[in-house]
C-alpha cells in the first residue's frame, strides 16, 4: 500500500482520488496506517446518520460554515474554526442544517479499514448498501 508524502492539495487528492459519498465530495489528503486526513463538503441538509467507529477516533475541523453533531445525547453546534472530537466506540451523527455548504477536514486515527471503506462506497447511492459495507469495515450504524 502506498502512503502519502510531501504536499497535497484538495485539487490533487491522495493518488488522484476524489470520492462522492451519498452525493457529498470527499478528498483524501493524507494516508498512512496511523492516520487518514480528508477534506469533506457537506451540502445544505446533508447528514451522516448515527454511527460509531469501532477502531478509530474521528476529529473534524470546521473550515467553513456550520455543522451540528449529536454526541452522547447532546447537540453540539460547531462553526468555522471549531474542532470536534468523536472518540471511538461512542455513537455520533453529523448534520448540516445551516442552509449553506460546510467544509471540514476529517481526521481519523488509526486508519484501520476507513480508507478502504471510503473507496468502496464511492459513488454508491443506496444508503442500505453503505450501512452494510460499514459493518464490514468496522463502522456500525445504529
Amino acid at each position: 500500500m502506498d502512503f502519502s508524502k510531501g504536499p497535497m492539495t484538495i485539487g490533487e487528492g491522495f493518488q488522484g482520488q476524489k470520492w462522492t459519498i451519498l452525493g457529498e465530495p470527499y478528498v483524501p489528503l493524507h494516508m498512512t496506517p496511523s492516520s487518514l486526513l480528508m477534506h469533506a463538503e457537506f451540502g445544505p441538509d446533508s447528514f451522516v446518520p448515527t454511527h460509531l467507529h469501532e477502531t478509530q477516533d474521528e476529529t473534524l475541523y470546521i473550515m467553513e460554515g456550520e455543522m451540528e453533531f449529536e454526541l452522547e445525547g447532546k447537540t453540539i453546534k460547531a462553526a468555522a474554526g471549531t474542532t470536534v472530537t468523536l472518540p471511538m466506540g461512542i455513537p455520533h451523527a453529523l448534520h448540516n442544517r445551516s442552509g449553506k455548504t460546510a467544509r471540514a477536514l476529517v481526521f481519523v486515527s488509526p486508519t484501520g479499514k476507513m480508507y478502504d471503506y471510503m473507496a468502496r462506497i464511492d459513488g454508491l447511492s443506496d444508503p442500505a448498501e453503505v450501512v452494510r459495507l460499514g459493518a464490514e469495515h468496522e463502522i456500525r450504524f445504529v
